[in-house]
């Protein structure tokens, strides 16, 4: 059994995608996803990253893309969640996208999880060079809606 495993995501946030100005941080920051320490001992962090399937005109069929790297211990039952967008007070983001979270982190980017084609959230280990863990996501996930894991899909 994989040790550390996406456990759930919020592709597509409730409200406006685009904005003709900033995107508000709360915004972004409804946009996540989630990883979790499903074994029985802490893990160290180090040398993983998190990456998804980035789709451009020179790369129609989609790419993988990094969104971010980690570092340190996660404990057992830990769940480490993964906003788009700059670093937000948490009194600042959606009580629904808090919960459940033990630790926020914060992309940085703009929005990263894709809606009109589906996508894939991977856990890479740059030092064993393999994946740690994968789950997918259909197209066109339902505004705010969280998408459980089932098998290796977000449903």
């Amino acid at each position: 059994m994989r040790d550390l495993t996406v456990s759930q995501a919020k592709p597509n946030p409730a409200g406006k995608d685009h904005y003709s100005v900033d995107i508000p941080n709360y915004q972004l920051a409804g946009e996540w996803v989630d990883y979790k320490n499903s074994g029985i001992t802490d893990l160290s962090l180090d040398n993983i990253e998190l990456y998804h399937i980035a789709y451009t005109r020179e790369k129609p069929d989609g790419e993988w893309e990094k969104v971010m790297g980690f570092q340190g211990i996660l404990k057992v039952g830990e769940v480490v969640r993964v906003h788009s967008g700059g670093k937000t007070p948490l009194a600042n983001i959606r009580p629904i996208d808090i919960a459940g979270a033990d630790y926020h982190l914060f992309t940085g980017k703009n929005y990263v999880w894709n809606n009109s084609k589906s996508d894939t959230a991977g856990l890479w280990d740059t030092t064993k060079e393999v994946w740690v863990d994968k789950a997918r996501y259909y197209a066109n996930p339902p505004e705010g809606k969280i998408l459980k894991r089932y098998g290796d899909i977000l449903v």
